[in-house]
């Protein structure tokens, strides 16, 4: 679910900074992206959750841990870091720079996740399996204060929130140092910026069906919490709604960006409430979930190779279907790019060479018998488009 709101998201993307020709078109196109901005904290979450349910109990065996994460996430994210910086030299027509300056670029995309609009997930991602170790030691001690734990976490989480807004501004314009300056440009992708979903899905992870007995008590509460906080910032858009001298509608869509104190509310109660969802609704679908669970095998390669699918299916739709509605436009954009991004990773991943593992690490499942596949944690797409 989560990878398919991201899709949405970026084929949304390629429509909605651009005024819309009607303000139906703009409103529906605020409405679908507020719905789907849950999709990064989920991953968080869910990373939070696969992470802490298989290493709740025993030592840690932190050093094979990171040989398994450096083989099945940074391997991958590394070459598809280096198939978009020769797929975008290629399309771009920029000329070729020296030896040195090439591979220091190379190494600067690496680091920050600026290969590509997508990829500063991954950087994001890496850092929680670097200070794993500081998150287990926190939540296995607080196991028996659950309530307690999460409650100050989220304290703390708004608190960080409220300096990332309030203090950044006047610390970056003191900083003298060029690297403390640069890591307050990315402070979008350092690991506090995300920390509670992580948290959030370690204690899931530690209560699984004590959660899951949580939320069958209470997600009538949490569905009058999220169907609230969708409303109030629904609202605080289409007041932004405005009408440009062409005659065209824009509105400030910048109002559902993750990192605010109303956005959190409301993140916090659509991951609890998807989460819900997918435990209940879900199992009454059969084909919906044989579905779901193809492209959740599937979603680490497809979450690296869905934008190069996307730019193609956006200009086919463009030259194709221009006339149709806009939303009508994002649809077709949206279905096209899920399906062949699925059939694009179902292939690498049946490839009988280690080729298919650089592009997407090992799927369970997709492999013949003498190349066992062992999972990996669900990694998950940007939002920031």
């Amino acid at each position: 679910i989560s990878f398919l709101a991201i899709v949405l998201q970026h084929a949304l993307a390629s429509f909605i900074y651009l005024p819309a020709s009607s303000a139906s078109n703009a409103l529906v196109s605020a409405f679908l992206l507020l719905l789907i901005r849950f999709a990064v904290p989920m991953f968080v979450f869910i990373t939070g959750l696969v992470l802490f349910y298989n290493h709740s109990d025993g030592e840690l065996d932190y050093p094979q841990m990171l040989k398994r994460r450096f083989s099945q996430v940074f391997i991958p994210y590394f070459v598809w870091t280096l198939f978009y910086f020769v797929w975008i030299s290629l399309i771009s027509g920029a000329g070729a720079n020296s030896e040195t300056a090439l591979l220091a670029r190379l190494a600067r995309l690496i680091v920050s996740g600026e290969g590509y609009y997508h990829l500063w997930f991954m950087v994001m991602i890496l850092q929680f399996y670097l200070v794993f170790p500081l998150f287990r030691y926190v939540v296995r001690r607080g196991r028996h204060w659950a309530i307690a734990v999460l409650g100050a976490s989220c304290l703390l989480y708004f608190a960080y929130l409220w300096g990332y807004h309030h203090l950044v501004p006047g610390l970056y314009e003191r900083a003298s140092l060029p690297l403390f300056k640069t890591l307050l440009d990315y402070r979008d992708r350092i690991f506090l910026s995300w920390f509670f979903y992580f948290i959030l899905g370690g204690f899931a992870g530690l209560y699984i069906d004590r959660l899951r007995s949580i939320l069958r008590r209470f997600q009538s509460v949490n569905w009058v919490v999220n169907i609230a906080a969708f409303a109030v910032i629904f609202h605080q858009m289409a007041q932004t709604l405005t009408t440009t001298p062409e005659g065209l509608y824009a509105i400030n869509y910048q109002l559902t960006l993750p990192l605010s104190y109303l956005m959190m509310v409301y993140l916090i109660s659509s991951v609890l409430t998807f989460y819900h969802l997918s435990l209940t609704w879900l199992p009454r679908h059969q084909w919906i979930r044989r579905l779901l669970r193809a492209f959740g095998q599937c979603s680490f390669g497809c979450y690296f190779a869905h934008p190069f699918v996307l730019h193609y299916t956006d200009a086919f739709t463009r030259a194709n279907f221009g006339g149709l509605n806009t939303i009508v436009q994002i649809m077709i954009t949206f279905v096209a790019c899920a399906g062949l991004t699925l059939l694009l990773s179902y292939g690498l991943s049946r490839m009988r060479t280690p080729v298919g593992d650089l592009f997407v690490g090992r799927v369970p499942g997709a492999r013949r018998k003498a190349m066992p596949a062992p999972t990996h944690p669900p990694v998950a797409p940007p939002l920031d488009v």
